[in-house]
C-alpha cells in the first residue's frame, strides 16, 4: 500500500454471486489482476488445477471491505450514496444514465463508452450470446426469421432498441447477418 495514499477505509460495492456482471468482474477484474501479480501462476505451480485456481481469484474479502449486492445497481448506487469513499460495479448503460452521480475509473488508462467496448479497447465487457440449436431452425416454424430479425439493423444495430438498453452494437454485425442467412 502507498503510504502516500489517504488513511481511508474503501468499500467495494459488487455484483452478488447470481448477478451476470458477477462473472464479468470476476474473469475480467479478479482473474486478471490474479494473473498480473503472480498469484494464478503461484496456485498453478502449486499444484491446482485451471478451474480451481480461478475460483481461488474469484475470492473477495469477507471482512466487510467487500459487499455483494444481490439486488440491481440501484441497491449498488444507494450503498454508494451512504458511503462516500466506496467503490461500485455498474453496467454501461447504468452508468451513462446515472453520469450526475457516478464516474467511471478507467481501466489500464481506458474509459467505458460505447466505442471503447465495441471496438474491444475497454477490457471489462461481455458480449450478448444468443444461442439457436440448428436442428429447431428448420423444426420451429418462424424460427429462422426471429433470428433474422434479433440480428437486423433495425432491432441489433447501434441505433436499435437494443443500444437503448445500453447493449453496444456487434462492430461485425454484418457478417453475424451472414452467418444467419446461410443456416438452413
Amino acid at each position: 500500500v502507498d503510504a502516500s495514499l489517504p488513511a481511508v477505509a474503501i468499500k467495494a460495492f459488487i455484483p452478488g454471486t447470481k448477478h451476470g456482471t458477477r462473472e464479468v468482474f470476476e474473469t475480467k477484474v479478479m482473474l486478471e489482476g490474479c494473473k498480473t501479480v503472480g498469484t494464478y501462476k503461484k496456485l498453478m505451480d502449486g499444484g491446482l488445477e485451471k478451474k480451481p485456481a480461478e475460483k481461488e481469484c474469484f475470492k473477495v474479502r469477507t471482512d466487510g471491505a467487500s459487499v455483494d449486492i444481490d439486488g440491481d445497481y440501484t441497491e449498488t448506487l444507494a450503498s454508494l450514496d451512504a458511503n462516500p469513499e466506496g467503490i461500485g460495479v455498474f453496467g454501461l448503460s447504468f452508468l451513462l444514465n446515472n453520469t450526475d452521480k457516478l464516474y467511471a475509473a478507467k481501466v489500464n488508462g481506458i474509459e467505458p463508452s460505447t466505442e471503447t467496448i465495441a471496438s474491444g479497447e475497454y477490457p471489462v465487457s461481455r458480449p450478448l450470446q444468443f444461442y439457436v440449436k440448428n436442428a429447431h431452425v428448420s423444426q420451429v416454424p418462424g424460427m429462422k426469421e426471429y433470428i433474422e430479425f434479433f440480428v437486423s439493423d433495425e432491432i441489433a444495430g447501434p441505433d436499435g432498441p437494443l443500444a437503448d438498453y445500453g447493449l453496444v452494437s456487434d462492430p461485425e454485425l454484418a457478417a453475424t447477418q451472414a452467418l444467419v442467412a446461410a443456416i438452413n
